[in-house]
């Protein structure tokens, strides 16, 4: 499948699903590939890290939430939030009870957890 026919899709889908449809998109259809590419790697990504993975799921909303609306920018956007998530949360992982360390994936779903929830409800 071509990249810039995902990134056509990921522009086009908000707009509304009349507006989808009336640019020729399949909206079903597209909706169900869209899922399955991100349902089956996210799964096996749980599978495999655990909570770490959850740096994941709140990265796109962290870009979305400080103005990126572009398929392509957001998806640059959240590669960088996770990275300095995961930065933040190894770093105090092992430096809040020093020579102990507490695992990244644990203190990022630990902290970022109610921080995503307070940040998604004020957004609404």
């Amino acid at each position: 499948m071509h990249s810039g026919r995902l990134i056509r899709w990921l522009a086009v889908l908000p707009l509304g699903e009349t507006v989808s449809r009336s640019l020729g998109l399949g909206v079903v259809a597209v909706r169900a590939i869209l899922l399955c590419l991100i349902a089956i790697p996210t799964a096996v990504a749980t599978l495999l890290i655990g909570p770490l993975s959850f740096v994941g799921l709140m990265a796109p909303h962290f870009a979305r939430m400080t103005g990126f609306r572009r398929p392509a920018g957001e998806i640059f956007a959240s590669a960088l939030y996770g990275a300095l998530i995961l930065i933040a949360a190894d770093w105090a992982g092992r430096t809040i009870i020093f020579p102990w360390q507490i695992p990244a994936g644990l203190l990022t779903a630990l902290a970022g957890g109610p921080f995503f929830l307070i940040a998604m409800s004020r957004s609404r």
